[in-house]
């Protein structure tokens, strides 16, 4: 009997073997041979030419000129262009495929009923997008006006763009009706191992200590075409009718939609189907097979949908937050945006290894481990840090499944529309549903001001422009696009008051649901309700005033003179100082603002600069003798700058200012300084004001980043012991009013605060917190079972003994690292191990990245070379690994999710002297050589930064030198 089975497996396995895949349910999907046509067979592994070019397509769009430079252009040059064709589109998917895990491929199935209106488009190819795809069978029918099924003669071809093109050979331009057509391809995919398409995972079951593999999905942006041949852009939307393979040990499989049933497909394999989707887009398809298990389920009824969070079985008591928070985030945004969640359910799902945070998959989201998971215990708590990550991402997530999955943006282009509406409202669901956080407070420093950093460069990009290849529409996936547009989104809703733009959404939602949207179609509803309820002057419309800040790159600064009472505004970019003489840019600028006198608050403009004005004066707006303050709670995307009169009254009556305008100055004139708009002691009075005001956590917050940047100009320099000197000055009042240690009951703000002032003093070398830490880790390594560090601080712990310790202290984190399974526990980790001095362990773990026996997975690749490159001892050990280890790093890794890019860019934290310009761009021609098209996203932005660290070094390093000596010496702080 049991010879008799392994006869019958071994039969069907050489079957599937030779035959690829028996057609998958015959009764319904099979095409009977009078079906069959003279489809050619097309198999790229196989170097099979093209019989002929593919007629030229005008709708492909040319690469942004404007961000490309020899390197750049070096790579894309070789990059193929995306077909933006049309003529067809699909109306329904009906999917079939099965993973192979022994082989690493899938085979699949799929029919793509397909429409066309012959009198517009005349007789086009029907254009399939696939990518490492071997096409075993291609065939056609028309779908007749009495529905029922007749042949279509066709010849497929192919070309560099990993296209297929099926030609049909039938006259339809008679038609008076849609012509409607079923596609049927039979195919095999790679079941890859890079985080990309439909990709596999092996993991550790730290129940049984037996390794497990899940087979899971990512197919945004364009990785559908990974999996199956599809027309794999965000405006074919179609629906989709799934069916997966399973082997009868995975017990768990999810898509989109609700389980509707299982057949068995052949002995030991399961046939599971599911409900057919909504209209949607290809990035939003998603499954997974595994064994994960279910916990803190929520039915579904007639008014809400059912939520179940999922895990690997031992971190099941990990999901209890991000249970809870769905419950109360999808209601809130069902009613802010006055739309039903559009699905029956909705599942949340922790995958083991997943190169984003998360996917927003409609009804099936997929986090990253340690972007989901909150310990809850006592003894493994997270920080209040880390469940702020946790709940902005899952907002996030939530929003989306409105912006992006029921409306999305025609084209990648327009990302924007999705990421920046998601990020933006991720913060109004977390101001309701944690209220004590002060979520949308914080936006201005955790969102803007970030967006800022990034778009002050030369290399920045509009958040709305023309994308063509793989490689753009990865690229701007950045805090330009999300950052900024939710800085944009967030502008809107100041200067249209918050009932006009909730209403203007719920419209532009309901208008474009199941549909494509572009960003113009979102100014012209804005600018219906910004008319109709009478806050938008008449002689303005949205559109003039957003595209300024939409098709172009960077942002404004406003210089402001007085004169008596009036005030004289000029407008110009903000950038660094070498592109500075050649800028023209204008933009229509909302300016609010308080006084001394008319301190009210109101972020509803005041007065508006428009892109033709280089200059405005209002006019008898403030005393001579009061201060003023631009940007009401900071809530335009513009820096500004003061006259010396203005900074004086303002410094002098710093603490009158609201919390948010005095972390704007601090962050302003860090960065004005920087980029030489004013000097370095104009930011370091603002620093020590900020000293005095060791209550308030938005000044702080905004502080850290400037701060950092100088840190990592001056470690390597003679004057850093001056500054840690004024900086030790600056943090002391604060740290000796909050202390080292947590108190009872302290807020989730008190907390994080305290987190920045221990992390300040312990890096600026403070005995008394460097002391504290230390003793705090030998007091876990004494008794490892118990481990007294409260979550809030351990950042700080860790890093510090590593730091100071050796061997021995980073011997026991690994071990730690290990052992833990807290997804944000070993994060933490992952980042103290870079901390240690010593250049062999900071070695040993750059080459423990490359191999999975060390138990860092592949995504937390990146995490941790970033931990050692931005470790001032590490990070020419780190160049010389990348150096090194390029192509050994570039196979492991794939080209997914920019992970080389984030190494190339991780390297260059400290580089400021033109040795390392040199080393760096020699780095740079060795990958061309190599064709590395992975590190082509960072290329540009990383050489910019290096020559804008020497630009700095060679400008600004001598004058911060000596404001440093002076403040030394004039207070006595030696």
């Amino acid at each position: 009997m049991a010879c008799a089975a392994i006869l019958a497996l071994l039969a069907v396995f050489l079957l599937t073997y030779f035959l690829v895949l028996p057609r998958c349910d015959a009764s319904t999907d099979s095409p009977t041979n009078e079906t069959i046509s003279s489809a050619s067979i097309y198999s790229p592994s196989r170097g099979v030419k093209a019989k002929e070019k593919p007629p030229p397509d005008e709708d492909i769009m040319d690469e942004d000129g404007a961000l490309s430079d020899q390197n750049y252009e070096s790579f894309n040059s070789k990059e193929d262009k995306i077909h933006l064709y049309e003529g067809w589109n699909p109306t329904r998917y009906r999917l079939i495929i099965e993973p192979n895990i022994e082989r690493s491929i899938n085979n699949g199935s799929v029919w793509i009923d397909v429409t066309s209106d012959p009198k517009v488009h005349g007789i086009q190819p029907i254009i399939l997008d696939i990518y490492q795809i071997d096409i075993i069978d291609v065939h056609v029918l028309e779908i007749t006006e009495t529905n029922g099924t007749s042949p279509v003669p066709i010849e497929t071809n192919s070309d560099s763009n990993s296209t297929l093109w099926i030609y049909v050979k039938k006259d339809f331009r008679k038609h008076t009706s849609l012509v409607r057509l079923k596609v049927f391809v039979e195919f095999i995919s790679r079941l890859s191992d890079t985080l990309q398409g439909l990709y596999q995972v092996n993991y550790k079951d730290e129940t049984s200590g037996e390794s497990q593999w899940l087979a899971s999905t990512q197919f945004s942006p364009i990785e559908a075409r990974r999996c199956f041949p599809c027309m794999d852009r965000p405006d074919k939307k179609a629906e989709f009718e799934i069916s997966i393979v399973r082997p009868y040990e995975k017990s768990m499989i999810l898509s989109n939609m609700p389980h509707m049933f299982s057949n068995t497909h052949r002995p030991g394999y399961v046939q599971e189907d599911f409900e057919v989707t909504p209209r949607m887009s290809t990035y939003l398809v998603a499954f997974i097979i595994s064994n994960l298990v279910e916990s803190n389920i929520t039915t579904s009824t007639d008014v809400a949908p059912r939520i179940r969070v999922w895990s690997r079985p031992e971190m099941s008591d990990m999901t209890g937050y991000a249970h809870k928070l769905a419950t109360e985030i999808l209601p809130f945004f069902e009613n802010y945006f006055d739309i039903k969640y559009k699905l029956p359910k909705i599942d949340l799902v922790a995958v083991p290894d997943f190169g984003f945070s998360a996917m927003e998959n409609w009804g099936l989201i997929f986090f990253r481990e340690s972007a989901m998971l909150v310990p809850e215990d006592k003894e493994r708590r997270s920080s209040a840090e880390h469940t702020e990550h946790v709940a902005e991402i899952l907002a996030h997530e939530l929003a989306h499944q409105w912006f992006g999955n029921l409306v999305t943006m025609k084209w990648w282009s327009d990302l924007w529309l999705k990421e920046g509406f998601a990020n933006y409202m991720s913060y109004l669901a977390l101001d309701n549903v944690e209220p004590t956080w002060r979520t949308r407070e914080n936006f201005a420093v955790y969102e803007l001001q970030h967006a800022m950093l990034k778009d002050a460069d030369t290399t920045s990009h509009p958040i709305s422009f023309e994308v063509s290849t793989p490689s753009d529409i990865r690229r701007i996936f950045d805090p330009i696009s999300y950052s900024k547009g939710a800085s944009l989104v967030r502008m809107m809703n100041s200067f249209l008051g918050e009932e006009t733009f909730k209403n203007a959404v719920r419209s532009y939602l309901k208008r474009f649901e199941y549909a494509n949207a572009v960003q113009n179609d979102l100014w012209q509803i804005m600018s219906e309700f910004g008319h109709k309820y009478g806050v938008l002057p008449p002689q303005l419309d949205v559109k003039n005033i957003m595209d300024t800040w939409t098709i172009k790159a960077g942002y404004p600064i406003l210089s402001v003179v007085r004169n008596g009472s009036d005030l004289i505004i000029t407008q110009q970019r903000y950038i660094l100082p070498q592109a500075r003489a050649t800028d023209k840019s204008r933009w229509y600028i909302p300016i609010t603002l308080i006084t001394e006198s008319s301190p009210a608050h109101s972020e509803t403009p005041s007065y508006w600069m428009t892109d033709q004005d280089e200059q405005i004066v209002i006019p008898d707006v403030v005393h001579p003798d009061e201060w003023v303050c631009l940007n009401v709670n900071r809530t335009g995307y513009y820096r500004v700058k003061y006259d010396y009169d203005s900074l004086t009254q303002l410094s002098r009556h710093f603490e009158q200012l609201p919390e948010i305008n005095r972390a704007q100055l601090i962050d302003d004139a860090l960065n004005l300084a920087r980029a030489e708009y004013v000097t370095y002691d104009i930011a370091l009075t603002f620093l020590i004001r900020m000293g005095h005001s060791y209550t308030d956590i938005l000044p702080w917050a905004a502080a850290s980043k400037g701060i950092g940047y100088l840190t990592n100009m001056l470690i390597r320099e003679p004057a850093f012991d001056s500054f840690k000197t004024v900086m030790r000055h600056i943090v002391l009042p604060a740290f000796q009013h909050l202390g080292f240690d947590e108190k009872d009951n302290e807020t989730h703000v008190q907390l994080l605060h305290r987190a920045t002032v221990v992390y300040l003093a312990c890096t600026f070398g403070y005995d008394r917190c460097t002391n504290r830490a230390q003793f705090l880790f030998r007091e876990w390594i004494r008794v490892p079972a118990i481990n007294n560090i409260k979550p809030n601080l351990k950042n700080t712990v860790y890093c510090v003994a590593i730091r100071e310790g050796g061997v021995h202290e980073w011997r026991f984190a690994y071990k730690q690292y290990l052992e833990t399974t807290s997804a944000s526990e070993k994060e933490v980790l992952l980042n103290a191990l870079g901390c240690t001095r010593d250049p062999s362990l900071l070695s040993k773990y750059l080459n423990m990245t490359l191999y999975m026996e060390s138990g860092i997975r592949k995504q937390d690749g990146a995490r941790a070379f970033s931990a050692v490159a931005g470790n001032s001892v590490g990070f020419e050990i780190a160049f010389d690994f990348l150096q090194s280890n390029i192509e050994q790093i570039s196979k492991y890794f794939g080209d997914g999710f920019s992970i080389l890019s984030k190494m190339v860019s991780a390297v260059t934290t400290y580089m400021n002297k033109e040795h390392h310009l040199n080393q760096f761009e020699r780095f740079i021609a060795k990958a061309r050589k190599l064709n590395l098209k992975q590190i082509e996203s960072s290329v540009k932005l990383s050489t910019e930064h290096v020559k804008n660290n020497i630009f700095w070094r060679s400008r600004s390093y001598y004058q911060l030198q000596g404001f440093l000596e002076k403040l030394v010496s004039d207070m006595n702080l030696n």
